[in-house]
């Protein structure tokens, strides 16, 4: 079922890419950006490790818009006027995550422990979204170049490519599995190495145009993840729980219409 997920991401993609391309408008866009990730790294009621565990995105982004689609009478279609399709790869290095809070404060060796454990985590996202603007994206041209700015809402969902990993600053885990916390002492508390997920994301931004053909754009969005592996620990499958991963991201980023509206 996973390997299906993909395939039909791409199938999609290149069904869209069958239309007429005289009717539709191109873009292209790169964005940088930080994403802190929401994980079993720290206490879940303390903060500070939520606000730590970043790590820095890089995407390239295609968009699609259909404002130029016009009825049998010549009228532009409204709603599709709103519209654009996008299509992205990311590429995600999260560093380093850490254990912050009460229990990694404690002076003792269970908290020397928890502090000495370390994470990482590298990703590869693909992703489809629909993003819906406020102003219609036929106005663009309407507006002087400092004065045009266009807030939007985007929805999606992203197929995740990944590997985490877990080390200790007490020494090599592997040999001996009592340098980790009590927590991840036991076999089934952990799930390392090469991962695939599937995520839904939703998020909202503003459009900023700079000249004829380039605007700016600031974005944040939310994606969660269908899985609790992304960093690698699942302390609550013992229990018989479920607390599956999410994230924050803030990006910024560059747009280049090859074709104007």
């Amino acid at each position: 079922m996973k390997n299906l997920i993909p395939i039909t991401i791409i199938a999609i993609i290149l069904c869209v890419h069958k239309f007429d391309a005289q009717i539709l408008n191109h873009d292209v866009g790169l964005f940088i950006g930080s994403t802190n990730l929401q994980s079993d790294y720290g206490n879940t009621k303390e903060y500070s490790s939520h606000f730590t565990n970043n790590g820095t995105s890089l995407s390239l982004s295609h968009y699609l818009s259909f404002n130029e689609n016009t009825s049998r009478w010549g009228v532009r279609n409204r709603i599709l006027d709103h519209l654009k399709l996008k299509t992205e790869i990311k590429y995600l290095s999260n560093g380093t995550f850490s254990h912050r809070g009460h229990y990694a404060e404690k002076k003792n060796i269970e908290g020397e422990k928890i502090r000495a454990m370390k994470g990482s985590l590298k990703m590869f996202d693909v992703g489809l979204n629909l993003e819906c603007f406020l102003k219609p994206l036929s106005d663009r041209n309407d507006y002087s170049y400092n004065m045009y700015l266009n807030p939007f809402f985007t929805f999606g969902f992203k197929y995740s490519f990944y590997t985490n990993g877990v080390t200790s600053e007490l020494g090599d885990w592997n040999k001996d599995r009592t340098l980790l916390p009590t927590w991840y002492s036991e076999e089934n508390t952990l799930d390392l190495g090469v991962g695939e997920a599937l995520s839904v994301c939703s998020g909202i931004g503003v459009v900023g145009k700079i000249s004829s053909s380039i605007d700016l754009v600031t974005q944040v969005s939310y994606q969660y993840f269908f899985s609790d592996s992304i960093d690698g620990l699942i302390p609550n499958k013992v229990a018989g729980t479920n607390s599956n991963e999410y994230s924050i991201n803030i990006e910024f980023g560059i747009i280049y219409h090859l074709n104007f509206y």
